[in-house]
């Protein structure tokens, strides 16, 4: 009998329908792209070798009792195999611009990605009910991994979950329909506050791309004046946006810092690397200050740093606390707050996301970055009482830079510190740059994604 339900595992997941999750480099966020250009031109640090570890940060997470480790091989190779960027998505990159007009992409990072390959990868089986997953390989060819990896992990736990526990197509059905409907709630509750504004960034945790496809149209035709774009470039060219969401990510920051041991040289090279970043890209100075805490970084902040800066993004300190705090920091420098842009992006649910704004709406302007509860809105949507694996949903799942190799071909790890000290990785070489930054403004937090 021909089945009338409105979603099978075959509409969601590439995976059901036998094939690839990721097939297009372009499936990636437009943060990774400006990183790779900024890094292929800075030749202390483009070869600079770097071994990535994927973490999950919920310890209930059972992943590898839930994907076969073939099923992970099986994605992860299909993708490695995508040989180059099309002509095609070489020319909508060309396309871009900066703010002050000129080409984004430099005709060097263009070519280079014509001929760019993804590196090998390694995957084993822990000890316990997770994976090891790791590559290696220099910076300006390993920083791309990083969001397919994390897209194809996130599809394929959510596509063998159902498998394993023989989810059936009604509950199926059942449990898309109020992922579903969860994101017409939120619709409505941004509706009645049209001062909101929010951009799509969950590439990295979306339940499938097919699933992030339908929330960014939803979004575009539902709230055509507060949707204000995705990060994901492939989604973007689709909807004919040219401009994808995005600037740089704490890996900026790790990667360089980890190649330091004296506290005054990691502080430095923390602010330099920023500094380079606007000067490679005028009109895209964002800063994202709490890779080893925000507040030491405001405290310290070199003036030429606040005083070209265009906006902050805040992502895991509670933004009751921070817009506050950057409004200090503004006026630390007689910087005008209507011309800096305040951007939360932490664990963002619509009633999340109305109390900060209406708290915080005086403070303008205002945007939010949404993740996970756009594209992975599957938390307790699980139809019966037991998980047996674990939970059913999104998980905090990262990849990250966990060591780097030196020139004197030693490797070192790298370290995040973030707002949260929950968030904390890696801890070999922790106690260092918690001395450097204090660490005593930090606020734990659970975390959710």
């Amino acid at each position: 009998m021909k089945s009338n339900l409105l979603y099978r595992p075959s509409d969601v997941f590439s995976v059901a329908r036998d094939e690839v999750e990721v097939d297009n480099l372009l499936n990636n966020d437009i943060y990774k792209f400006l990183m790779l250009d900024f890094i292929l031109a800075q030749d202390e640090y483009k070869d600079v070798n770097v071994r990535w570890k994927m973490k999950i940060r919920n310890d209930n997470i059972r992943i590898a009792d839930v994907i076969p480790l073939e099923a992970l091989k099986e994605q992860f190779d299909a993708t490695a195999q995508i040989k180059w960027v099309s002509q095609a998505d070489i020319s909508f990159l060309r396309w871009m611009q900066r703010p002050d007009g000129k080409q984004l992409f430099r005709e060097e990072t263009l070519k280079f990605l014509q001929e760019f390959r993804l590196p090998e990868y390694s995957i084993t089986k822990d000890n316990e009910w997770g994976y090891d997953l790791e590559f290696v390989w220099p910076w300006k060819a390993s920083l791309m991994w990083e969001v397919l990896w994390l897209k194809i992990v996130n599809t394929l736990y959510l596509y063998h979950y159902g498998k394993k526990e023989k989810i059936s197509n009604v509950e199926f059905d059942e449990i898309i329909n109020q992922t579903i409907r969860r994101l017409y709630d939120d619709v409505k509750i941004y509706k009645n506050h049209p001062g909101i504004t929010l951009s799509e960034f969950g590439t990295r945790r979306s339940a499938s791309t097919d699933i992030q496809r339908m929330v960014n149209e939803i979004l575009n035709e539902k709230l055509p004046w507060q949707y204000m774009g995705t990060s994901n470039v492939m989604i973007a060219r689709e909807m004919w946006n040219a401009n994808p969401k995005g600037t740089n990510a704490h890996e900026l920051r790790m990667i360089p810092t980890a190649l330091e041991d004296d506290p005054q040289r990691i502080i430095d090279v923390m602010y330099d690397v920023d500094r380079k970043w606007w000067k490679h890209f005028p009109g895209l100075s964002i800063l994202l200050p709490d890779t080893y805490g925000t507040s030491f970084y405001f405290k310290n902040c070199p003036e030429d740093i606040a005083m070209t800066h265009n906006g902050n993004r805040f992502d895991s300190k509670d933004p009751n606390i921070w817009i506050p705090e950057y409004e200090r920091f503004l006026q630390k420098f007689w910087l005008d707050p209507k011309t800096h842009l305040r951007i939360p992006s932490d664990w963002l649910n619509s009633k999340i996301v109305v109390d900060i704004y209406e708290r915080n709406k005086h403070y303008w302007p205002i945007t939010f970055w949404k993740w996970t509860h756009l594209t992975n809105n599957t938390k307790w949507t699980w139809p019966r009482e037991v998980e047996p694996h674990g939970p059913f949903g999104s998980m905090s799942v990262v990849v990250k830079p966990y060591e780097v190799q030196r020139p004197d071909w030693s490797w070192v790890k790298c370290v995040k510190l973030s707002d949260n000290p929950d968030k904390g990785m890696w801890e070999e070489r922790l106690p260092l740059f918690k001395r450097t930054f204090w660490t005593e403004w930090f606020q734990r937090q659970d975390v959710l994604v």
